[in-house]
């Protein structure tokens, strides 16, 4: 190895210096963890000279080895995040060498392909994301958007919503983050397409929101798990899904109101709450509200089911679906009350333990 560095390094030609590269790197990739202080000193110096020498081919290689290593030299991942964007990239993604301390001074000067790729980072700070916001465009902003793995600000938030509203990639985006609050959601309601808005409409109703999952999402899990079998089984073989804990009855009633299958989303509820198939779209399409509204706690449902089944009600019955979100606060209502009253039962039963509790 060491002669084979040697004849490598006496060569001057791009091709010699970009294996040169590639050899330091194994050498330094081979004794992660073992390497001192002053081996570390060394590879630095070394890897920088070469990198001012090699094609964007080797250096974009060496991005791609060594951005995963927490050891890479702070100055080599640096210097790599300065480069090209295809050598940048890797680094600027998912380099745990870079602080966030380098990451603020990158997203401050480096033009938009490196904002974006910083904006897919794991570990990215909610003042990053908000210096990224400032100081990029749409790619970096949809960008942001999609990460579902970090926090943003308040100001963060309300500035990509506004940016979404001329803008309905981006708005979708957003209308899937799991940290929206009720007034984000407002300000999307009249922007985006009904599957999204029963999500909306129950964090406004105050859901939480990881507590409700976008349809499209929901529907492809269950394709993952189920395939065809989604599109081709009938209620009965469905219940048997949810009887085998397959699946949730949320869920399959979510997509299958979405899928326009509401005779089979009935034919679930009907299992459910063991009453005829006729009850079941009397309490949907014909009662009043408190019928389905008592059919829908005595199954259990999540407040994004019952949106679902709530505007099904209101384009059947030609409703205007505002009404939803006042339907909705009356299920969350009456679903409080129940719970209240099984908390009195319970003192009621059991007085000594009530007391001994105080």
């Amino acid at each position: 190895m060491l002669s084979d560095l040697l004849r490598l390094a006496k060569d001057a030609t791009p091709e010699s210096r970009g294996k040169l590269l590639q050899r330091v790197a194994d050498v330094f990739l081979d004794g992660i963890g073992g390497h001192s202080q002053a081996e570390l000193e060394l590879f630095c110096d070394v890897i920088l000279r070469l990198l001012d020498t090699t094609g964007l081919e080797d250096r974009a290689s060496l991005s791609r080895r060594i951005a995963p290593i927490a050891a890479t030299p702070q100055a080599v991942a640096i210097r790599l995040a300065k480069d090209d964007i295809a050598v940048a990239a890797p680094i600027l993604e998912m380099s745990p060498a870079l602080s966030q301390a380098d990451l603020m001074k990158l997203a401050r000067r480096m033009p938009e392909p490196h904002l974006e790729a910083i904006a897919k980072r794991m570990d990215m700070s909610p003042r990053l994301s908000d210096t990224l916001i400032e100081r990029g465009k749409t790619r970096v902003w949809r960008t942001i958007a999609s990460n579902k793995n970090i926090s943003m600000s308040d100001w963060g938030l309300r500035t990509l919503t506004k940016h979404s509203l001329t803008d309905a990639i981006l708005c979708d985006r957003i209308a899937e983050r799991g940290d929206l609050t009720p007034l984000i959601c407002e300000w999307l309601l009249p922007y985006v397409n009904t599957t999204k808005r029963l999500r909306l409409q129950a964090i406004v109703a105050g859901s939480e929101p990881h507590e409700t999952t976008d349809v499209n999402l929901i529907r492809q899990d269950l394709r993952r798990r189920l395939g065809v079998y989604l599109d081709t089984c009938d209620a009965a073989r469905l219940w048997q899904l949810i009887d085998s804990g397959d699946s949730n009855l949320n869920d399959l009633v979510i997509v299958l109101i979405d899928d326009k299958r509401i005779n089979d989303a009935i034919s679930l509820l009907s299992k459910i709450a063991r009453r005829p198939i006729a009850n079941i779209q009397t309490a949907v399409f014909k009662s009043a509200i408190d019928d389905l509204i008592q059919l829908c706690v005595a199954a259990d449902l999540s407040d994004h089911a019952f949106l679902a089944l709530a505007h099904a009600r209101c384009r059947r019955l030609r409703i205007p679906e505002a009404q939803t979100i006042r339907w909705l606060e009356a299920y969350q209502d009456f679903q409080r009350s129940i719970e209240a009253g099984s908390r009195d039962d319970k003192e009621r039963s059991h007085p000594g333990e009530i007391a001994l509790d105080a």
